[in-house]
């Protein structure tokens, strides 16, 4: 495990954690400023409140999300992605799914991995920037679990690239990226994600989309990455 490994537990209400950020936030704010991003954030729950919300009895398909380097602080995959797909579809007893998100570490997944495989249930995972990368690692490093899709929303990492093999435990891969030979120099992001080491197409990937073929998305959009290209209705179907 590394520092990076904060998580959300199947079964945990990230709405009452934001709650009580809220009210940190108003206790500082005295002159009565509303932060502007105080609706959305998202703040990962102590290791008492996951420990405590760990409650799933895993009787669904289990989705982990898994975010880049960078997700802590600018939060594309935690906020645009994972909330929204949590909020929707994994929360409460009437649930599709069981729904957690991990820091880029990813070392407390394995054991949520193994409970569901153990427990008959589907596993997907999603992966942004160096989580695409992880999630990678995870199916590799655990063969005998099998991942019933693994998604990589424009990986990006030195130790592996485009030419990466398709783990044999995973039944399908599907893989959205931008193309850096046309994608905008002037965007941040994408600078980052260069130096990071992109690996575009991947060769053997079951099925490659390019999100900016004709709008300039960038490496930084995992909500279009994950909505508008029919990711998120493959990931639903399990």
């Amino acid at each position: 495990m590394c520092a990076a490994d904060g998580i959300f537990y199947p079964g945990y209400d990230p709405s009452q954690n934001k709650k009580d950020n809220k009210n940190k936030k108003g206790n500082k704010n005295k002159k009565g400023n509303k932060n502007k991003n105080e609706d959305i954030d998202i703040i990962l729950p102590s290791v008492e409140v996951q420990i405590g919300a760990h409650t799933t009895e895993c009787k669904k398909t289990l989705v982990v999300f898994i975010g880049g380097a960078a997700d802590s602080l600018f939060k594309p995959l935690l906020n645009k992605v994972f909330g929204k797909y949590e909020f929707n579809y994994g929360r409460g007893e009437n649930r599709l799914q069981d729904v957690c998100y991990s820091e880029h570490g990813g070392g407390k997944v394995v054991a949520l991995m193994k409970k569901w495989f153990d427990a008959k249930q589907k596993i997907v995972l999603v992966g942004h920037s160096w989580g695409g990368h992880r999630v990678i690692c995870l199916a590799e490093e655990n063969p005998d679990i099998t991942i019933e899709l693994l998604v990589t929303l424009d990986p990006v990492s030195w130790s592996k690239n485009g030419k990466q093999a398709k783990p044999k435990n995973v039944k399908r891969w599907l893989n959205v990226y931008v193309d850096y030979k046309t994608a905008s120099w002037w965007r941040s992001d994408n600078l980052i994600a260069r130096i990071g080491g992109p690996w575009e197409e991947c060769q053997n990937a079951d099925e490659n989309i390019i999100i900016n073929e004709y709008i300039d998305y960038g490496h930084a959009d995992a909500e279009p990455m994950f909505e508008l290209m029919r990711v998120k209705y493959e990931v639903i179907k399990l």
